[in-house]
């Protein structure tokens, strides 16, 4: 995704030059080349090629578009505009639907984009992002002046950070979805638009995963569900696969990622896609806690005869051989950027620019047992009771805590559901208590909102309420910027078919996922298709800290988020101490102090306090590209 910024004067018909310096300024620090793109009212900050330019800028009579885009429904947006012409990019295709019809076909709009059309005589303007959130958009009112950017950092004015933002981040909460780690630079949520006038940004939500439309279970029988459910991942797939030699796929062995290579090549073989998939990549760490998949990934691979790559044991936290990235906002994403970074040479060494993933398959597919609650809800007493009993047997688990996790808790009142299940310890003992108060974190957490539906209605809510957390796992990543990253499983019919499946067609014993595997059935290898159970990184995040203590310890004794008083930095320390020692919610332990240290470590990158920062982090002034000013 080409990263930019569009300056739009709500005043003054012209940007001043001092203003587009400062934006300039902040293309340098992150190590981006750009060049300046220019229309009436509009100034566009280009961060890549000068052919760039013709897919994310677009002009129809005095209306000027500005993003990116691609669209799964491309044909359907092509009649509403009444222009067949097949030469339109997809940008271009819904400026004309924009210009024609306002925000009327905003909702109905397909595929992963970001995008905002401005109409300098009207002064009056649109902008939004799709409904899963793959594309983002972010903005900043300043006097006068509106800039939207694909990346927050374009946006940001010097190091003044959003405090709820990082307590949110390092709390493992929910994060607001209308923040960034910047002061001042606020994100357009996914699945929202936005009308920009002289008064300001007005925002306004066109799609949810709790208000979808589709949350009623469809009305047929279980084959009609599996076919439709391989129909929508079948197309999703095909909608995505790029020209010869340009797509690649993502195989970790698990049944999401082995489903979307399966299907690619399913269709290629089938002669229903002129191209499948010149590659795939496979990480395989042996710390983990069976992290090392090969075996099923050579099922596939071997299926297929696919070419792929293993990239095994990669360095974590950094690599002598890449520079560290500047990641757009702190994520976990930095300690795993050295397979990033392999990954990226792999494929574009290759040939190619499209990388598919297995993200958000086990948000749409597992579902989750609340259902035993709603069945309580229901009368259905007897039955909630036999089946519970009959799961924990299968699974060798207690009774008692299935029904009280799946069954008692989830009818028990707000309050008491809160004070239960925080007790449990979700946030880290070293986020500063006064911070949870302040921006009351408790509220808003992801285990208690998850049991937060209405009686009869909570395996619904639950669900919806997972798919609603995938944005927050798309963040701008380390390869972002050079390949374009596709989520078949984001397709968003998909996404609305599994909202509405019943709690059966994805929880059964032994078969979570049940009619996922079905779908699959024909195309993925039974090895990988009917297996119980995945590989985790538990182990490699307590080896992880281990490995690199001399590397990380230098963050410890003046944290930033000490300053911004957001941890109390002794607590960390210790907890940092003992992460080896303790034995009790080491899973916990480990992935909260992964996730803090990652955030520190993105601070002081970035204000140059982590030692050998000027060794570990990419040049911060490129090469500027300066052609002359260029007219739409």
């Amino acid at each position: 995704m080409t990263p930019l910024v569009c300056l739009i004067s709500t005043g003054e018909p012209t940007i001043p030059d001092h203003v587009r310096r400062g934006y300039e300024a902040a293309a340098r620090l992150q190590g981006l080349p750009f060049q300046w793109c220019q229309t009436e009212g509009v100034a566009v900050l280009l961060c890549g090629s000068v052919a760039d330019r013709d897919t994310t800028i677009a002009r129809a009579g005095r209306h000027v578009a500005v993003g990116n885009v691609r669209l799964d429904n491309r044909d359907e947006v092509a009649r509403w505009t009444g222009c067949g012409d097949p030469g339109l990019t997809d940008l271009q295709l819904v400026l004309r639907a924009v210009a024609l019809r306002n925000t009327t076909h905003i909702p109905d709009l397909l595929g992963d984009f970001a995008f905002v059309v401005w109409h300098p005589l009207a002064r009056i303007g649109y902008a939004a992002c799709d409904a899963l959130g793959v594309r983002r958009l972010y903005y900043a009112e300043r006097r006068g002046l509106l800039a939207l950017a694909t990346r927050a950092a374009l946006l940001a004015q010097g190091d003044d950070y959003e405090r709820q933002y990082l307590a949110e981040l390092i709390g493992t909460y929910v994060p607001s979805s209308d923040l960034t780690v910047y002061a001042g630079v606020k994100a357009l949520p996914s699945g929202s638009l936005a009308v920009i006038g002289p008064a300001g940004v007005t925002k306004r939500s066109y799609w949810s995963a709790h208000s979808c439309q589709r949350l009623a279970a469809p009305k047929a029988d279980e084959g009609q569900l599996v076919e439709e459910c391989r129909c929508l991942l079948v197309e999703s797939v095909r909608l995505r696969l790029g020209g010869p030699g340009q797509t690649w796929a993502h195989l970790s062995g698990g049944l999401d990622s082995s489903s979307i290579v399966s299907v690619a090549e399913w269709l290629r073989e089938k002669g229903e896609a002129p191209n499948g998939l010149a590659g795939t990549v496979t990480y395989s760490d042996s710390h983990g806690t069976g992290a090392d998949e090969r075996e099923y990934s050579q099922t596939v691979v071997d299926r297929w005869n696919v070419p792929n790559t293993v990239i095994l044991d990669p360095p974590v936290w950094y690599d002598p051989d890449s520079a560290v990235p500047h990641l757009d906002q702190p994520s976990v994403a930095l300690v795993y950027y050295p397979r990033e970074r392999r990954l990226e040479r792999a494929v574009l060494g290759a040939g190619g620019r499209i990388l598919l993933t297995g993200t958000g398959g086990d948000s749409l597919f597992s579902g989750n047992m609340f259902f035993f609650a709603d069945w309580i809800a229901g009368g259905r007493v007897g039955p909630a009771l036999r089946e519970m009993a009959h799961r924990a047997a299968l699974g060798r688990a207690s009774f008692w805590e299935l029904a009280y996790r799946n069954a008692i808790l989830p009818l028990l009142p707000r309050a008491l559901q809160h004070r239960l299940v925080c007790d449990e310890g979700v946030m880290p003992e070293w986020v500063v208590p006064r911070v949870a108060q302040l921006y009351g974190l408790h509220e808003r957490a992801f285990a208690p909102a998850a049991y937060a539906g209405p009686l009869g209605g909570k395996y619904r809510h639950a669900v919806s309420t997972g798919v609603s957390s995938i944005p927050d796992s798309l963040g701008i990543g380390v390869v972002d910027d050079r390949l374009d990253v596709r989520h078949p499983y984001l397709y968003r019919p998909l996404v609305e078919f599994a909202l509405g499946l019943p709690p059966e067609c994805c929880v059964r014993p032994y078969a979570r996922k049940w009619i996922l595997r079905e779908a699959t059935r024909g195309f993925l290898p039974e090895k990988v298709r009917t297996r119980i159970g995945k590989g985790t990184f538990h182990g490699l995040l307590a080896w992880s800290l281990a490995a690199q203590q001399e590397l990380l310890k230098p963050l410890l004794p003046q944290p930033l988020l000490a300053d911004l008083r957001v941890v109390e930095p002794a607590i960390l320390r210790e907890a940092f101490a003992g992460a080896q020692r303790r034995s009790d919610d080491r899973r916990r332990l480990h992935g909260a102090l992964q996730q803090t240290l990652a955030v520190e470590a993105w601070l002081q990158l970035r204000s140059g306090r982590w030692p050998c920062c000027s060794e570990l982090m990419a040049d911060p002034y490129p090469v500027v590209l300066r052609p002359p000013a260029l007219a739409v």
